[in-house]
């Protein structure tokens, strides 16, 4: 086992998070009741983990390390580290069925668990791992960052100055409301603002991210601008569109 002094977690951006969210909504658009299979807990394996949580996935982990398992259970990351696949799966069927997000890490190696898995019949709905026993099966590949960068949306973020537990989900209403009036638009953006923050916890309780397409930005920017003038917003704004910072002071 690894010495857990001086370990860290290998933390993704947020934009890798929303990546993965958004390559989860478009596998499938009902998110209840599936299951995500993803290797360890690398950058890419917690994007995968935290975004099933903000999705309502259920989710299964491989990490060989136990002291990286728990340092990822106290991050947040995940809600169950086990020593053993049955006692993972027994967590996640429960979970499954009443279609709850539940993240669960096992402490195995990929290639020692993966056999067990397909021997089994566990069927995973999504995979971030290629299996062909599990593909073959109807198991979907993850397929996060697939999507264009360049298909009409752009980065937005969003910061304040100060008092980000107070102000930002202020902002997040008024977020929501500047995508919120277009026929076009999927529900999973909007559920993206209401409940990343409360999955992706500390770790990103400071910052905004968005995909949106030229008119949203432009509607979002002059909505907050507006907020922070009239003094609905007591703080200075910070909003970073397209690589191009604006700041809106009071």
């Amino acid at each position: 086992m690894t010495p857990s002094f001086g370990l860290q977690l290998d933390l993704p951006k947020i934009d890798k998070v929303y990546e993965c969210f958004a390559a989860l909504e478009t596998v499938h658009a009902n998110q209840g009741g599936l299951l995500l299979l993803y290797g360890s807990l690398d950058a890419p394996g917690i994007a995968a983990a935290m975004a099933a949580n903000v999705a309502g996935v259920a989710s299964l982990g491989l990490e060989p390390d136990a002291a990286v398992a728990k340092l990822a259970l106290r991050a947040g990351v995940c809600d169950f580290v086990v020593n053993s696949l049955d006692e993972g799966l027994r967590i996640l069927k429960n979970e499954v069925r009443q279609h709850r997000a539940a993240s669960v890490v096992v402490t195995e190696a990929a290639e020692v668990a993966l056999p067990e898995i397909v021997a089994r019949g566990v069927q995973p709905d999504i995979s971030t791992l290629a299996v062909p026993e599990l593909i073959e099966r109807g198991t979907r590949m993850l397929r996060a960052g697939a999507r264009s960068e360049t298909g009409g949306t752009w980065a937005v973020t969003w910061s304040v100055q100060h008092e980000p537990m107070r102000w930002l989900p202020k902002l997040d209403v008024l977020a929501a409301k500047s995508i919120g009036k277009i026929d076009t638009i999927p529900d999973g953006r909007v559920r993206w603002l209401e409940a990343a923050p409360r999955y992706l916890g500390r770790m990103f309780a400071g910052q905004r991210y968005l995909r949106m397409t030229d008119a949203e930005a432009d509607r979002f920017v002059r909505t907050f601008e507006a907020a922070v003038s009239s003094g609905e917003i007591g703080v200075a704004v910070s909003v970073t569109r397209d690589g191009k910072l604006m700041v809106f002071e009071t």
